[in-house]
């Protein structure tokens, strides 16, 4: 193969057979990755808060979901905590951020880590609803 055939020559449009274009497999492998690196970040932030962080206003919280921005740059996590406790919650979680954001540095092997955004998870079930 010579190098012109790597290559997306000029005079080849968008839609033209010759252009190269990603293949499935690629797709695939980047959606694996990407809903791989939620799932341990949710492990990973699961475990700090059970087991490192020591403040009160945190005991009722636990975390429900990971969304994780293509870029890998920035993540929403999702968090329920009983009635009442909300907004004291918000702001426990926002200033343990920087905390959370070193452990990860510590526990993952990623070029940059997420900045985190904690929103409470309103579609989750709520602690005391359930009877």
């Amino acid at each position: 193969m010579s190098k012109g055939t790597h290559r997306r020559r000029a005079h080849d449009a968008p839609g033209d057979p010759a252009s190269i274009s990603i293949s499935d497999d690629d797709h695939q492998g980047a959606g694996h990755r990407h809903g791989r690196l939620q799932q341990i970040l949710r492990e990973e932030l699961g475990a700090i808060l059970r087991d490192e962080i020591t403040d009160p206003a945190l005991d009722d919280v636990s975390l429900t979901a990971i969304e994780l921005s293509v870029d890998y740059k920035h993540a929403r996590v999702g968090f329920v905590t009983r009635p009442g406790d909300r907004t004291r919650a918000e702001r426990a979680l926002t200033r343990a951020t920087p905390f959370f954001r070193a452990r990860l540095v510590d526990a993952l092997d990623l070029k940059v880590v997420p900045a985190l955004r904690f929103v409470f998870d309103a579609d989750a079930v709520q602690y005391g609803d359930e009877g």
